[in-house]
């Protein structure tokens, strides 16, 4: 129904606490850009000079030739210290995830264990790697640790491929959990860390580093939520870059941009420099959290600057939905991965939402 809210509206701005609209601003809580980092000055700074120098818009595939841009080294340089890795992986697309990550594992699985919401790069990633492949209920590890029992045989190394936050709900996976169960296989985690890496965490590693079990998981993240920028990384061992880069799905696909990984060095440099970021967007996605368990309604207690809830059946959503948009408030009725038939409302926090802003939201729906 979003698509009906604004359909022949002309929409400017970047993604954050402020939106415009046919020259109106609302406040919004659509989207996932969730630091706002898009109008910085100096991560705008980092693209201007890039674009100066004469880069070209997008590389074709140095890796193939033996050779690597020196934007996307500096990207992968600041994302393996980002991530506490020998090195990473850069690439132009969050949706190759599933499949950069997996074949960077080492040791590789033998078989597959997919949450049923896993994103769909996970979903597409198992399904073109030829692996035995089982799905278990959402977030369940008890279903998860029965699939396990039934078709691990001795020797094989299982892997389970989730989100380390789900991108509907901003429910934490069970990480912990995972990896208990798969430690007597040698197992481990393939997550991704898309809606978790910059915001969860201590240092904003994402959901492993939250649960605690960064080394036994392996992990990739685009960089187009919290980061603001285009791509995606999977921070590995540096032998195993070494590989990645002669075979698919790197090599054979464009690289990506120069000045997309400009942007996304300068966001994973700013963001070092400042981690007090994190914790002003966490305790206002917490004070949205309050906010709405004092008007009865439910919803969930995660780490993720996500808060999704039910308001009455769709039909009812769809007018709330309206409501609000008259009241120059953007909120979003979702329909994506985990929603349900009936859908959920999903708000994003950023990190330029201030206390006013969540109390409109309240009021509006109170």
């Amino acid at each position: 129904m979003q698509e009906t809210l604004l359909t022949g509206k002309k929409v400017t701005g970047p993604v954050s606490a402020r939106i415009n609209i046919d020259g109106r601003e609302y406040i919004n809580f659509f989207g996932s850009q969730y630091l706002a980092l898009a109008s910085v000055p100096e991560i705008r700074l980092a693209v201007r000079e890039t674009l100066a120098r004469g880069v070209p818009f997008a590389e074709p595939m140095p890796a193939a030739l033996g050779t690597i841009d020196p934007d996307f080294e500096a990207v992968e340089l600041a994302a393996a210290a980002a991530c506490g890795a020998q090195a990473s992986i850069y690439f132009a697309s969050g949706y190759l995830i599933g499949r950069v990550a997996l074949a960077s594992m080492e040791p590789a699985p033998d078989l597959l264990f997919l949450d049923a919401n896993a994103h769909y790069n996970l979903q597409d990633a198992a399904k073109v790697s030829g692996l035995p492949c089982f799905t278990f209920e959402h977030g369940d590890a008890d279903a998860c640790r029965d699939l396990l029992r039934r078709h691990v045989r001795p020797h094989e190394r299982p892997a389970i491929l989730t989100d380390g936050i789900f991108a509907t709900s901003g429910r934490l996976a069970p990480l912990d959990d995972y990896a208990s169960t798969l430690a007597p296989y040698g197992g481990s985690c393939l997550v991704d860390e898309s809606h978790a890496f910059g915001v969860v965490g201590a240092t904003g590693r994402g959901a492993a580093e939250y649960c605690g079990i960064e080394k036994r998981a392996t992990i990739g993240t685009t960089l187009s939520k919290a980061y603001c920028a285009q791509g995606a990384i999977v921070p590995c061992s540096s032998l195993a870059a070494e590989r990645l880069r002669t075979e698919p799905p790197i090599r054979g696909a464009c690289a990506g941009s120069p000045l997309s990984a400009a942007a996304a060095t300068a966001s994973l440099k700013y963001l070092a420099r400042h981690p007090e970021i994190r914790e002003r967007i966490c305790g206002t996605a917490d004070y949205l959290r309050r906010r709405l368990r004092s008007l009865g309604i439910a919803v969930i207690d995660t780490p993720a600057p996500v808060v999704s809830f039910q308001y009455g059946t769709r039909a009812q959503m769809v007018r709330l939905q309206r409501r609000l948009f008259d009241r120059r408030i953007h909120i979003y009725l979702s329909t994506y991965l985990g929603a349900g038939p009936e859908g959920v409302i999903r708000c994003a926090v950023f990190r330029d939402h201030v206390q006013a802003d969540i109390d409109a939201l309240i009021d509006a729906l109170g």
